[in-house]
């Protein structure tokens, strides 16, 4: 089964990998199981999350997962419908690096969190002295 697995040559063909049978039940239940993360991270940020910062990182790791669930689940139909080119298994190489990319540009954004709101703390502290904005009139 892992035989081919690790050959360049078998990764870089137009032709669909075979995604009957169990394992293409595993990878069909992959792909929706990141979709379904991603409505439920959403929805929780959306309801649970008081903390503006968390929020935001929240519906962005929201966004990646439904993205690249939708993705995935147009990968598996491309290639349970055996088209040549869009269901070629480079596609999968390619998802795998796209998400990989995007994801650490997420951790990067959650590793920044505590001091966006040190800094933003410190800005409160430095402006409260400042008097207001004034309305602007209609």
């Amino acid at each position: 089964m892992f035989d081919n697995f690790f050959d360049l040559s078998y990764w870089l063909t137009f032709s669909p990998p075979s995604v009957g049978g169990t394992s293409g039940n595993i990878i069909f239940g992959f792909f929706v199981l990141f979709f379904v993360l991603g409505i439920a991270v959403r929805i929780v940020a959306n309801n649970r999350t008081e903390d503006r910062h968390l929020k935001t990182i929240a519906n962005r790791l929201a966004g990646w997962f439904i993205t690249m669930g939708l993705l995935g689940i147009m990968l598996y139909f491309f290639s349970f419908e055996r088209i040549r080119f869009f269901g070629a298994k480079f596609w999968y190489i390619v998802w795998f690096i796209i998400a990989a990319i995007w994801f650490s540009y997420l951790f990067k954004a959650f590793k920044k969190v505590p001091e966006i709101k040190e800094q933003a703390v410190q800005n409160k502290e430095k402006y409260k002295y400042f008097p207001p904005r004034k309305k602007k009139r209609k």
